[in-house]
């Protein structure tokens, strides 16, 4: 993968994850502030509810104590007598209350005579007999408590909703009765629509297993009390909270336990928010923070590309320029980039191309002045100076009557002659893989096993000779200037490496076999090769030679005998 590739992948990575991360921490914080806010809504509708109904149940309380004290309704109640609720007629005003029932000290209700005041249109049989079932529970308390019960008049009409007030009949510790007031809630305030924004909730009754009220549209009516059913179920908790989706629409809901501790079925005030517009928020909030996410991803690539291409051209034109010098181009165009860090590194490669053709140079000098092995070895560090015993075949190879040849012509024509000479043969050492050592004059001194080990030396060395005077002899077929050449080969151990000093040194061998080679190629006639007894042992014992009469060499104290091969 390309730079810009990785680069303007690296910028989208970072843009989205920001993006990302800044979309869930917006969706966090809208959210906990949207709770805050409804749970403050719910509070606030909770107390005002409360409020009302607190007043008007400390008026009611006032009248209920009033008459709960009354001696002539205590003695009723006590005699069992009959006229209990024409003494409680008499000495309560009913303007304020929709029926009242007495209780015995048993907690059985007292029916009230025909006629009575006790009530208003609730003479009905089976509303009565209804009111007994909700009222029972009320049983003589210790101190006054509070409910709320439902009355249906016709099964075409809603139930109503009536709050209920019990307060214990007592004259000092003796309790023989109980007295309860009814009186009708109004529906609670009929909503508009079902879509409900923030501060306008719904509310309504939970009372009797249902929700009573005429405020909760009914495409969620249902399922907000079969939500109340399943929380609430038998226990009484204070508070219950839920969000619902009905329709596609998210609905918050709160509920509060009115009487915690009242003998009556527990009644709870729910109220009920729409999060549609919330929602509608969340959504255009989503759109518009991706919106910018993708435009600030768009801006980023685009910058991004701009400074990629800052950095990807110079560096192309910088791969090029390697090229330029793996082919030897060691001066290659390089386009700076136009940051001051890529000049800098242009300076730097350019400098470096310069080193490179420097190193080059003397690459082509070393391998010019000495063998192209022997010059990779020093490059390489193998050959530290001092030397190293081997063992190693020498050839020594001369022009017969060099002198005559010489004496009196262009020195420059002479050279000429020599180099063409010196190349011809040179190729063919390296074919045979030895080292030129030294170019002495018209002599040329060749290493097989040195530097580097071959266990051959000795027979590569003499194939090397014969090879190099065929070639002298195709040469001399071309030429109107026939040259003769002689060899000397001896094999033994010598010690070979750097002569010299540290800053100067040449590769060459040092040995009495060197010598010897020498001696022997001064012995040898035009077209002859002479090799020493170990030369001619590495060698088959079917290669053609004839043995020389003992010579006498300068150097060496023995006559020594050589071989001459019949070439």
């Amino acid at each position: 993968m390309t730079f810009r590739a990785r680069l303007q992948q690296a910028i989208i990575g970072l843009v989205a994850a920001a993006t990302g991360g800044s979309l869930f921490i917006a969706q966090r914080q809208n959210d906990a502030s949207h709770r805050g806010m409804l749970a403050e809504l719910f509070d606030q509708q909770f107390s005002s509810f409360r409020r009302d109904q607190q007043r008007d149940i400390e008026l009611t309380e006032k009248n209920v104590l009033r008459l709960s004290e009354s001696v002539r309704l205590f003695a009723a109640l006590e005699a069992g007598f009959e006229g209990s609720y024409q003494v409680a007629k008499n000495e309560l005003r009913l303007d304020d209350f929709d029926f009242y029932r007495l209780l015995d000290s048993t907690g059985q209700l007292l029916d009230p005579p025909s006629g009575s005041r006790a009530d208003a249109g609730l003479f009905a049989p089976s509303i009565q007999d209804r009111l007994k079932q909700q009222l029972e529970p009320a049983k003589p308390q210790e101190t006054t408590s509070a409910g709320y019960i439902t009355i249906q008049y016709d099964d075409s009409e809603p139930a109503r909703i009536y709050r209920v007030l019990s307060a214990p009949i007592r004259n000092f510790d003796t309790t023989v009765g109980a007295l309860v007031f009814g009186q009708e809630m109004q529906d609670f305030e009929k909503a508009e629509d079902a879509k409900y924004e923030m501060g306008r909730g719904m509310q309504a009754l939970w009372l009797d297993g249902r929700l009573m009220g005429s405020t909760f549209p009914p495409e969620i009516a249902g399922d907000v009390g079969s939500e109340l059913s399943a929380d609430i179920g038998k226990e009484r908790p204070l508070n219950v909270g839920r969000m619902l989706r009905i329709g596609g629409v998210g609905y918050r809901y709160m509920a509060h336990c009115l009487n915690p501790t009242s003998p009556f079925p527990p009644a709870y005030y729910v109220s009920i928010v729409s999060l549609a517009g919330f929602e509608s928020q969340q959504r255009t909030l989503i759109f518009k923070i991706v919106a910018l996410g993708v435009l600030a991803i768009l801006l980023a690539s685009f910058v991004g590309f701009i400074f990629a291409k800052q950095i990807t051209q110079p560096i192309r034109s910088l791969v090029s320029a390697t090229h330029d010098i793996q082919q030897g181009n060691f001066q290659p165009a390089i386009t700076p980039g136009p940051t001051l860090e890529m000049r800098h590194l242009a300076d730097a490669f350019q400098d470096m191309a310069a080193g490179l053709a420097l190193k080059d140079r003397y690459h082509s000098v070393l391998s010019m002045v000495a063998d192209q092995r022997v010059a990779e070895q020093l490059m390489a560090g193998k050959i530290p100076l001092g030397g190293e015993l081997r063992d190693v075949t020498i050839i020594f190879c001369d022009i017969r009557g060099y002198t005559a040849l010489s004496a009196g012509r262009d020195p420059r024509e002479v050279i000429e002659l020599l180099n063409k000479h010196m190349s011809a043969l040179t190729r063919v050492v390296y074919r045979h893989h030895g080292v030129i050592n030294q170019f002495a004059g018209d002599a040329i001194m060749i290493l097989f096993g040195a530097p580097m080990d071959n266990p051959t030396h000795a027979a590569d060395a003499v194939l090397c000779a014969q090879e190099m005077l065929a070639e002298r002899e195709r040469l001399n077929e071309l030429t109107h200037e026939p040259l003769g050449i002689g060899f000397g080969i001896a094999t033994g151990k010598v010690v070979a490496g750097c002569l010299g000093a540290e800053n100067r040194a040449d590769y060459t061998a040092v040995g009495d076999r060197v010598n010897l080679a020498a001696r022997l190629c001064s012995v040898a006639a035009a077209g002859e090769i002479v090799i020493d007894d170990q030369t001619r042992a590495a060698l088959p014992e079917s290669t053609p030679s004839t043995p020389t009469e003992p010579l006498r060499l300068k150097g060496f104290s023995e006559p020594i005998i050589a071989h001459r091969l019949q070439v």
